[in-house]
This record gives C-alpha cells, sequence and structure tokens, in this order.
C-alpha cells in the first residue's frame, strides 16, 4: 500500500517536471511456499521518479535485512539526491539487485528435473524452486517481489501469478511420456513449439487425452468400462512394481538412492542386462504387453508445432515423449496419477481409483482457437477461455496497445519484439517471457518483422 499510495501522491503534486521520492520500506515476508511458512526480514530500497507527462516510474531492490544496512539506507535516502542514480551505485557497490519496478519483469526461470524429463518455470513458486525476476547485476525472488508490489498487480497477498512453464519430455519411448494424471482445480492449455525428430521423425507427435470412444462402446455402463480400466491399470501395476524393485536394486549397488531419478539412458542399459536372464525377460515383455493393454483405454491424438491442447479439470492427460510445449496453467499443485511407465518417484502409490471416481468420461479433444482480431498487420486469437484465466495468441508485425487494466504474463515465441509503456523499452527474444504489473496506459509492443507471442490475463472476476 505504501508504495503505491507514494506513487499517487508523486503523480498528483505539482512543481517540477522531474519529481523524486525515495523509500526504505522493512518488511516481514512469510515464504508461504515452504514447509512451516517461515518469515523473512527484508529490506527495500524504493526510488519513485515523476516525469512531465505525470508518469511514474518505479526502480529499486530488495534483499535481507540488517540493522547497519538500513542505518545506511536511511541516511542515503533522505532526499538529498534528486535521482535514483546514487541509489543505484549504492546497490551495484554492494552487489544488490537493481530493477525497474514498473517495467516489464524479465523472468529468470528455474529448471527441475523430472524422470521424464524436466520442467521450465517462469512463474513458479513452490518449495523445489521459486522463479527469479532479472535486475542489473542480480536477481530478485519473484514472491518477494510479488510482496512488495501486490498493488501494482492486483494479486492478494499469497496469490500467485498465473503458472507459466515449459514441459520439455526426453525423446525415448516411455521414459519421456509424462504422467497420466487429472486435476481437481487446476486447468491447463499447451501450445507445441517443438517436436523432437528423434522421437517422431515425421514431425508428429501425440498426447493421451481422455478415454477412447471405442473402448468405451465395449461395455454396457460407464461403472463397468471404469472396473475393466482398473482392473488393466491394477494388473499393470503389480508388474511395474516387480520391475522397479529390480531397477532399485541396480541404483543401491551403484550407490544412488532409490528415491532419485536416472538417466533414461541408465534405465535402458539396466534393462537389457536384466533382460540377459530368462526370468527377467519374460517380466520385461509382460510389462510391455500390459502397458500396451492399458493404454488401449485411452485415447491418443497427434501433435505438430503450433498446436493447441486445453486440458480442463478432471480430465486425465499425458504428453507424449519429445513433444515440447509451452503451458499456462492454475498456480495450485495437485493431481491424481492413473499411471505412469515407470517408477512414480513422489509418491507410493497410483491414485487411479481415486481418480476414477472424479473423472470426466466426456470425449475430449483438440480445439480450434477463438479468432479475435485481424487486420494486415495484427492477428489475434483466443487460445484458451477458462473461467480464471485466458490466452491470447498474437501475431504481429506493426504495433498493438493492450490492456493493463490487469497484470499479464507474455511470452515470445518467434521473432523479437520491444515493449514498454513510457520511454524505457525491453526488447525481448524467442523463450523469453515477461511479467506485466498493471498499468493506467496500457502496454505498447512493436515489432519490426514478423513475430509470435502469447499473452495471458487473469479474468477480472478471478483476482
Amino acid at each position: 500500500m505504501l508504495i503505491e499510495r507514494s506513487i499517487q501522491q508523486l503523480a498528483v503534486a505539482a512543481g517540477e517536471s522531474l519529481q523524486t521520492l525515495h523509500l526504505v520500506i522493512q518488511f516481514s515476508h512469510t515464504q508461504y511456499y515452504l514447509p512451516d511458512q517461515p518469515k523473512l526480514e527484508l529490506l527495500a530500497l524504493v526510488s519513485l521518479s515523476k516525469y512531465s507527462d505525470a508518469t511514474v516510474l518505479v526502480d529499486g531492490s530488495i534483499f535481507h535485512f540488517t540493522p547497519e544496512r538500513f542505518e545506511q539506507l536511511r541516511l542515503l535516502s533522505d532526499g538529498s539526491c534528486d535521482t535514483s542514480s546514487v541509489l543505484k551505485s549504492y546497490c551495484q557497490n554492494h552487489s544488490l539487485p537493481w530493477l525497474a519496478m514498473s517495467d516489464p519483469w524479465l523472468l529468470t526461470p528455474i529448471y527441475i528435473p523430472k524422470p521424464w524429463g524436466q520442467e521450465i518455470w517462469y512463474t513458479g513458486i513452490e518449495a523445489r524452486g521459486q522463479a527469479e525476476v532479472t535486475g542489473d547485476i542480480g536477481n530478485i525472488p519473484l514472491p518477494w517481489l510479488l510482496d512488495l508490489m501486490a498493488d501494482c498487480t492486483g494479486l492478494c497477498y499469497g496469490c500467485q501469478p498465473i503458472l507459466l512453464k515449459v514441459l520439455d519430455p526426453l525423446p525415448d519411448e516411455v521414459y519421456g511420456d509424462l504422467y497420466f494424471e487429472l486435476h481437481r482445480e487446476k486447468q491447463e492449455v499447451y501450445v507445441v513449439t517443438h517436436i523432437d525428430q528423434r522421437a517422431w521423425p515425421d514431425g508428429i507427435g501425440a498426447i493421451q487425452l481422455g478415454f477412447a470412444p471405442q473402448a468405451r462402446q465395449r461395455y454396457k455402463t460407464d461403472d463397468e468400462f471404469k472396473q475393466a480400466y482398473l482392473n488393466s491399470v491394477n494388473g499393470y501395476e503389480q508388474i511395474r512394481r516387480l520391475l522397479d524393485h529390480k531397477l532399485d536394486e541396480k541404483k543401491a549397488a551403484a550407490g544412488i538412492e532409490v528415491s532419485q531419478p536416472v538417466t533414461a539412458s541408465q534405465l535402458v542399459d539396466w534393462i537389457s542386462t536384466l533382460a540377459q536372464q530368462t526370468e527377467n525377460r519374460e517380466l520385461i515383455d509382460k510389462e510391455v504387453e500390459l502397458r500396451n493393454a492399458m493404454n488401449s483405454f485411452v485415447q491418443e491424438y497427434p501433435l505438430a508445432v503450433g498446436d493447441v491442447v486445453t486440458v480442463p479439470k478432471l480430465v486425465p492427460h499425458a504428453l507424449q515423449h519429445g513433444v515440447r510445449v509451452v503451458e499456462f496453467q492454475t498456480p495450485v499443485y495437485e493431481r491424481k496419477i492413473l499411471s505412469f511407465g515407470q517408477k512414480v518417484l513422489t509418491q507410493a502409490r497410483w491414485d487411479t481409483q481415486e481418480a476414477l471416481e472424479l473423472v470426466d468420461l466426456g470425449v475430449a479433444g483438440l480445439q480450434s482457437p477463438e479468432l479475435v482480431s485481424v487486420t494486415p498487420q495484427l492477428r489475434i486469437e483466443r487460445i484458451v477461455n477458462f473461467n480464471d484465466f485466458e490466452v491470447q495468441r498474437i501475431q504481429l508485425d506493426g504495433h498493438h496497445t493492450f490492456n493493463g487494466d490487469v497484470y499479464s504474463v507474455l511470452m515470445v515465441l518467434q521473432g523479437r519484439l520491444t515493449l514498454g509503456c513510457t520511454e524505457r523499452r525491453r526488447t525481448l527474444n524467442p523463450g523469453q517471457a515477461v511479467l506485466l504489473p498493471k498499468v493506467k496506459k496500457g502496454w505498447l509492443v512493436t515489432s519490426s518483422a514478423p513475430c509470435l507471442f502469447l499473452l495471458a490475463s487473469p479474468r477480472q472476476s478471478a483476482q
């Protein structure tokens, strides 16, 4: 609230065309994303600069609190300096990050290893890791900045922004396939950005989404279908556990904790070694047979670069190996695993029976984006419109201003664009993403050549 009030006061103040205000803010940050939610004492050094058009730009830094540093900053920010350069120099001299807080927040992703590959989190905030915002010299953890600048994003305390991540599966068949899972609260949308031709030589990948209509037609009722699928999964899981036990013995012999992932190539080598014994070879063959039988209940759809997959609540799904996607999702962590083609390292048992009590058996499918606007320089498609957020895919060759009434998350897929709402501009390249605070004038995007980007915004009623 203090920063927002200071911005408003400075914006309406009469006087010189350029005015400044400096703040030193001590605040307690609750790390709600960690076990026991420990508190962290932080200091924010903030410089507000007003320009002739009444625009107020915010720059600053956030770092750990110490009494000595607080006193240094209190003396430094007593109003004797008329620009933020002295404060910025202080941060540079003490190896502290400095950030243009009212500009687009350039997101520094974190890489989360998975048995099937990796997730790349741009806005993820969990115990396993927290995304950061790129500043001069260093970065600021995203949850710290969201706490300090809550009024500038519209997010309530402890609320997280739309989760942006990249799913990057291995190209290895089975070992690069994701969990077949569903969510009670989480809604997701995927945009395919790459198909690994080592896995899919024709450039067409796949996703498992929902259940196959032809499989359902073999049973008189939904309950009979669910029971048949559950029986198939249970049969596979028994074989899966026998094989995983033998692989865990290989891990232990190599000095690796059984809860730790190993590379797909290592698993393949161990399977090849096990297969040299007749008993193990029969087990391995049985695993393949039962996995194929289990997957015969599931619907699979082809995917090419540019395809969009909408995953509503309660619809089971599993992205397949070698298909990389950008994903926007509801920022909650919950899932029910129906099945998986290798050991699940994060839980002892699958959730198949519970998931089948919740599952939506309606026919899923790939939906076409909704065309919102098209001109020679601009094409806007709405690729998803959930109750809590929407995502647009925008092709631009020129300039466009979009609404800044709510925060947004933007990621560049192709080309280069320049983004800003004042004379300060930020250039973004493919693969880069920003979180955009609220602004009254809207955000101006310009491109001197064709570019393609995704823009996710919360529904106003969901904030």
